[in-house]
């Protein structure tokens, strides 16, 4: 009987085909569900996923038949559940609802479960399948269970955990997958991790990613490590897909991923409410949170950012590499888990969809060798590419290069001014030779460096003052309420004195984005950067530039000529080509600062868009 399927639907830009392995023709599937892991038959340095989908009838209807596919694991970024795909490409996809729930991922706070295992105990299934049908009332899959304070539940396929929350590349979930751990031969920790040419420091993490690795894996392989935790969970993908792979290659092998650190946590996914909205099943991740501990040194092997260059005679490094990494693709590319990538084929990144890092991500410096021990190494011709492989590379002359396959990693906003704070911390942390010293000030507390910042409130105007309306409303930040706007003063130590930046808070506002969609957004104002001839002119500086900020709106610029020092204003537009584990606003502080080694006059407008 056919399914009813009340989602809508949006628009999916996708250069992946997946001819070989999904030849569906003109019927359009959508995925389903992912159903457990084969062994591949043909080049077993990339585990196979079986993944069922639907075929689409009509608008809002399914036929109640699934189809399965063999697909290569590091396909899952691409191949989302509620992707619909027609002629072998990703062409929409449903839109499910999207909620941030918090959890803990202490062992006691959550359990595995699955349809056979409650079969067994007899107990409830873990979501009643006439919302949302699987292939077998006994299905083999197994869930992460959260418990909710609602009372309800959150499940979370163990397999689209995997995909989603162990690093950021299709790379790293391959290694985990295919290799043991450790021991002889070919092993995990090898191919995860080049020496150190540093040595270890107490109470710093330091990783030296291996070059297939992207800069985003390094929290989840600093944990795998130095935590004995994750290093247990880790170990146990490899270990439980051998223990279960059917010889004859007729049963998928269904394995537990369990979440790899403890503590609290956050998880943002999309998916489908039940049992009277108290439960939720999460179909798709979009985000979470990093666990908090050491500072992460990161490095790379190869890398030619050092402070020396290598002397003459030195080994060449990657001889015979392709002449460049393509950093363009054609308009169609086949992705294939059949071939390997030949040894001279190059490269080719793909992007899966962005993952979001919930809360205070975690601090990484990215630190450099003082010498290079190699030189660049003669290079080789660069083939168009149209098919592409995540497997290990062997032979040459097949025609197929990498597919480098990764989720870029963006961070969770809270409001720019917050944001703005919580770059400076990580600036502090990470560039502390750059900002020596952070702390915010108020009238009332001082400078303090605690790190829930205080701010100072704007005084309204009196029934008798003679202002506009739009001043008078200015103070507030919801003159409804009504509650005082306030502004945030932090006081940065760099190498030649103190600066201070200033920032306002923003009104939140609703957006309506190209799409369609309404967003959260806030008012767009710019902040201020000075530095003074005198410490003794902060406070009365300061009372003056709050009692003429409510005039002028918020505009920082008409304020900057009055300053006992040097001041000017800047824009918060964030960049699109932000470092891996760089926060949105960290080189707008670092832009901020360079505005007053130079002009203190700025070509900003005095309102962004």
């Amino acid at each position: 009987m056919p399914i009813q399927f009340k989602y809508k639907f949006r628009r999916v830009n996708s250069v992946i085909r997946l001819k070989e392995s999904l030849g569906g023709g003109d019927d359009a599937l959508i995925a389903w569900w992912y159903a457990g892991f084969y062994k591949n038959k043909k080049d077993v340095s990339q585990p196979h996923v079986l993944v069922a989908f639907r075929k689409i009838i009509s608008s809002g209807v399914l036929s109640d038949e699934l189809t399965h596919r063999l697909l290569p694991l590091v396909a899952l970024g691409q191949v989302r559940i509620g992707s619909v795909w027609r002629n072998d490409r990703c062409q929409t996809e449903a839109i499910f609802e999207t909620v941030k729930f918090p959890v803990n991922f202490t062992s006691h706070s959550w359990r595995f479960t699955s349809f056979e295992n409650t079969v067994r105990r007899q107990v409830d299934p873990p979501f009643p399948q006439e919302m949302y049908g699987l292939r077998h009332p006994h299905d083999k899959n197994w869930l992460i269970e959260f418990g909710l304070p609602s009372g309800g539940k959150l499940l979370v396929p163990c397999i689209e955990f995997f995909s989603r929350c162990y690093g950021r590349s299709g790379e790293l979930k391959r290694i985990l997958a295919t290799y043991p751990w450790q021991g002889q031969g070919d092993t995990a920790t090898k191919r995860f991790y080049a020496p150190l040419d540093t040595p270890e420091v107490k109470g710093r993490w330091q990783v030296r990613l291996r070059k297939r690795l992207h800069n985003g894996d390094v929290v989840f392989l600093a944990h795998a490590k130095y935590d004995n935790y994750t290093q247990r969970v880790a170990k146990e993908i490899n270990a439980q897909l051998e223990a279960n792979y059917d010889p004859k290659l007729v049963n998928p092998a269904f394995i537990k991923v369990a979440p790899w650190f403890e503590g609290p946590a956050e998880l943002e996914v999309e998916g489908i409410r039940f049992d009277d909205e108290k439960s939720f099943l999460a179909l798709r991740v979009i985000g979470m949170s990093d666990p908090m501990g050491e500072l992460v040194l990161r490095a790379r092997e190869n890398s030619r950012d050092a402070d020396n260059p290598a002397p003459e005679g030195s080994p060449e490094a990657w001889a015979g590499a392709p002449e460049r990494r393509l950093q363009k693709h054609p308009d169609i590319i086949d992705l294939t888990g059949d071939l390997e990538p030949d040894h001279d084929g190059g490269a080719i990144e793909i992007q899966d969809v962005d993952f979001k890092v919930l809360g205070e991500a975690r601090a990484v410096i990215d630190i450099k060798s003082a010498q290079a021990t190699t030189k660049a190494g003669a290079r080789g011709g660069t083939p168009n590419l149209s098919t592409i492989s995540g497997g290990e590379a062997y032979g040459s002359g097949k025609g197929v290069g990498y597919a480098s396959i990764h989720a870029k990693p963006i961070f969770e906003s809270n409001g720019t001014l917050r944001d703005m704070w919580d770059a400076m911390i990580r600036l502090q942390q990470t560039q502390p030779k750059i900002v020596q010293g952070l702390s915010w000030f108020t009238f009332v507390d001082g400078f303090s460096s605690n790190t829930t910042p205080g701010l100072i409130a704007l005084e309204p105007f009196g029934d008798d003052d003679d202002v506009t309306s739009i001043a008078r409303r200015f103070p507030y930040l919801d003159p409804s309420v009504p509650s005082l706007r306030g502004i945030l003063v932090t006081r940065l130590i760099v190498r030649d004195g103190p600066v201070y930046i200033v920032e306002i808070m923003r009104r939140p506002k609703k957006i309506l984005t190209d799409d369609g969609k309404i967003k959260d957004a806030e008012e767009a104002f710019q902040g201020m950067v000075f530095r003074l001839h005198s410490e003794n002119q902060l406070i009365p500086w300061l009372r003056e530039v709050m009692n003429r900020i409510r005039h002028e709106n918020g505009v920082f610029k008409r304020l900057t000529g009055s300053c006992p020092g040097t001041a000017d204003s800047f824009s918060h537009r964030l960049s699109s080509q932000l470092p891996a584990g760089c926060l949105p606003c960290e080189p707008i502080v670092l832009g901020a600062l360079a505005k007053l080694k130079g002009s203190s006059s700025s070509a900003m407008p005095d309102k962004e868009s």
